[in-house]
């Protein structure tokens, strides 16, 4: 399958391994092993992305990347890469290895400043704990490139919140290379709708071939919300990207997403289950995903209006 460099995304997953239990993530119940990527295997996938004229875009996928313990070296084969992070790993040390790398973005995940609402969201987590590493990594950051955005998350648990209180309570002012951003949750398992997101009316990704996913254990899927690996298109383990991109799997998958067939396509048929509710919605949503990531962000804060 030919395809196109500039629309390609690529996410490499160092671990699939995490510190929390978070509700709208289905690592919980994850249908492939815990594990860590062999560090040749995360040398094999930089040659092979960076031949191809790809960038990587986040070094993750599922799992938490600041539990990995060659992080930075990770960085230093991905220097385009950005990471995000539920923060409860952030410590001085794992800090430092940071910014000696040349890591351009971090994201860290905190979501709800409200104490209670917290651990709602993301099960197992401390929050005064969250908060006063983040504090103290922004502390240790002052001065430095390196772009750290604290994330607020949307959902009808955090309707009160305000970017302005996020603001506060981590005195953003000070620090000039800190910024909130809102994100809504979007349903990586199950496409219905909860107090944490809403559901889908067909492909949220826009088309059926425009991200490169490389899970811990190298396979490959097409779609960064196939989680389990149900649409593996490959294996980098024992195939070149290329040879996987250009495979007949991913062809025969193409030719049954665009007949809309989902008797083999279990992801794209969760994604689609509502499709018939709102044809003209899954038009927009194409239509959003094609945008650059900063007007995508704009317009889709728009057409959200299931928390307002």
């Amino acid at each position: 399958m030919k395809f196109s460099p500039r629309r390609i995304k690529v996410l490499v997953e160092l671990t699939s391994k995490c510190n929390l239990r978070c509700g709208m993530c289905p690592l919980p119940v994850l249908r492939r092993p815990y594990e860590d990527m062999e560090f040749d295997l995360v040398e094999k996938a930089e040659r092979e992305i960076h031949g191809l004229g790809l960038k990587l875009k986040w070094l993750h996928e599922m799992g938490e990347p600041l539990l990995y313990s060659r992080i930075d070296d990770a960085i230093r084969l991905f220097p385009e890469a950005s990471i995000s992070t539920n923060g409860l790993v952030l410590t001085e040390e794992v800090g430092a290895k940071l910014l000696a790398s040349p890591l351009k973005r971090l994201r860290i995940s905190v979501d709800s400043i409200n104490p209670k609402v917290y651990p709602q969201l993301r099960t197992g987590g401390d929050f005064d704990k969250l908060v006063d590493m983040t504090m103290k990594f922004l502390e240790q950051a002052k001065g430095h490139p390196i772009r750290i955005e604290i994330q607020k998350m949307r959902s009808r648990m955090t309707v009160d919140e305000t970017v302005e209180d996020f603001r506060k309570l981590f005195h953003l002012k000070q620090y000039r290379n800190a910024r909130v951003i809102e994100r809504t949750c979007e349903a990586f398992d199950v496409n219905d709708e909860t107090d944490l997101h809403g559901k889908f009316y067909g492909c949220v990704q826009g088309a059926f071939f425009n991200w490169i996913v490389i899970f811990a254990d190298g396979r490959v899927t097409h779609c960064c919300y196939d989680a389990h690996g149900d649409q593996v298109i490959g294996d980098l383990k024992t195939q070149s990207l290329t040879e996987i991109i250009e495979g007949s799997k991913l062809v025969q998958m193409q030719a049954l997403f665009d007949k809309r067939d989902f008797s083999e396509l279990p992801r794209c048929a969760e994604c689609f289950k509502h499709g018939g509710e709102s044809a003209a919605w899954t038009g927009v949503l194409s239509g959003v995903q094609a945008l650059p990531e900063a007007a995508k962000d704009v317009v889709r804060k728009v057409l959200d209006v299931r928390y307002r």
